[in-house]
């Protein structure tokens, strides 16, 4: 294929305007990067996996305007595109590359993307080898802090610091449409981090009071959305019982009174898991079994 044509298929990367000014990039089903666009700047909300051009699409479909890029946190189908960019920025705590479970090299971003590809046997336009491409250069890192705000000129976006999922993981709350963007921090289908704690329960504490953080700042927005739509909808928010069935799921696993399933793990190849469950949410404790 000639280079000409790879770059017009990998632009081909589904995006929708679901609120003014607020855009949902679909990366092949791998991961929703979002975009919003201000008055006088935009916001690029995580990078993907990096499959295919998602740079091209941002400037040359969605918005001319200067933009910041943000990482909700460093796990590689949030962060596996960042090289694309000039910087970005993360919270201190997710300030490296999270290279034992989810590094961003070349390696690890095609064998995410083949088993992305497999869920539902469903086909699509690109192919890991050939629209996985490695990073020319590491991005500049940029410190992102707790409160931090971003003006964009009629609209701003204030980031908070909610750890569980990673010790660095960040949500951001818009304040003009009232959406709160969850990165991966709360979703129906939840990864407790590896790192966050020396046991499971100590984990599942630091990712509890995160939550019932965003239950205190329930005044401030009026949705949630995740950043992966398998579980939502592309461009529909998250449930209303999310939030709390999943504080209440974390609360028991501190407890020791968590219910257990086994489910297919979609993030390997033709294996099972164990997970904690309650309501519309589960569980899964990224240090091993529970």
């Amino acid at each position: 294929m000639s280079s000409t044509s790879k770059r017009m298929k990998t632009r081909q990367i589904p995006y929708y305007e679901f609120e003014e000014g607020i855009f949902e990039v679909d990366e092949f089903d791998c991961a929703s990067v979002f975009v919003v666009v201000g008055r006088d700047r935009a916001l690029v909300l995580d990078t993907g996996t990096g499959i295919g051009d998602l740079r091209w699409v941002i400037e040359n479909r969605i918005t001319g305007k200067p933009y910041d890029v943000v990482l909700t946190h460093n796990h590689v189908d949030h962060a596996g595109g960042a090289g694309f960019f000039d910087s970005v920025r993360v919270h201190q705590k997710d300030g490296s590359w999270n290279r034992r479970v989810f590094a961003p090299d070349l390696e690890t971003r095609r064998e995410y993307a083949k088993i992305v590809a497999c869920r539902g046997n469903k086909n699509y336009i690109y192919t890991a080898e050939d629209d996985i491409e490695a990073w020319e250069k590491e991005p500049e890192i940029k410190t992102l802090s707790d409160g931090m705000v971003f003006d964009l000129g009629g609209r701003k976006l204030t980031f908070c610091h909610i750890p569980g999922h990673t010790p660095g993981s960040c949500v951001a709350i818009d304040d003009k449409s009232g959406i709160l963007f969850a990165g991966d921090a709360c979703n129906c289908n939840y990864l407790l981090g590896e790192n966050i704690a020396d046991t499971l329960e100590e984990s599942a504490d630091v990712a509890v009071r995160g939550l019932l953080r965003l239950e205190e700042m329930r005044d401030s927005y009026r949705q949630i959305y995740n950043s992966h739509h398998d579980y939502r909808g592309f461009g529909s928010p998250l449930s209303e019982h999310v939030l709390p069935d999943l504080t209440e799921c974390l609360r028991r696993l501190r407890e020791g009174t968590c219910e257990y399933r086994v489910v297919p793990d979609m993030l390997s190849y033709q294996k099972m898991k164990k997970v904690a469950v309650y309501g519309r949410v589960q569980v899964t404790y990224l240090s091993g079994e529970f």
